[in-house]
């Protein structure tokens, strides 16, 4: 399949794919003679799987990381470690999500204790509007004088 009907597909713009190409989460495509690039249902299941750890909040070192257990080369250029959902393969990914759900949970935890005090802060202003106010009295205004 071309790059538009990839991207079609996938549910992302044609310059996201390129995009991902150039980060390498994505292989090199072929090239058909006249230069247009050739994807194939992997690169499909690659796609979406950026789109949807991109919307589960990975970062894309991490998302390559994933990508590296079993459709990617290494950075080195070797292949692959494992086969797709071998044990080895899901146990890495298992590792790797969970730590991300580690660090969700972290700062899920920590967006809650902020609100918190900024709950309690919006409390203590709302209470001082509504605190009985002391108008100033003639006197007041010569003693401030």
């Amino acid at each position: 399949m071309k790059i538009g009907e990839l991207a079609k597909r996938a549910g992302v713009s044609v310059q996201a794919i390129r995009f991902y190409e150039r980060r390498r989460l994505i292989r090199t495509p072929r090239r058909t003679p006249a230069g247009y690039r050739i994807y194939s249902e992997q690169d499909l299941e690659s796609v979406t799987l950026i789109k949807k750890m991109q919307r589960f909040g990975f970062k894309l070192v991490e998302i390559r990381r994933v990508l590296q257990l079993w459709i990617l080369s290494s950075d080195s250029g070797g292949a692959p470690p494992y086969q797709r959902g071998s044990h080895e393969c899901l146990r890495e990914a298992l590792k790797l999500g969970e730590k991300k759900l580690q660090t969700m949970n972290d700062e899920i935890r920590s967006a809650i204790q902020i609100r918190d005090e900024l709950m309690e802060a919006l409390s203590q202003i709302r209470a001082s509007l509504n605190a009985p106010t002391r108008h100033k009295t003639p006197s007041d205004h010569a003693e401030s004088s």
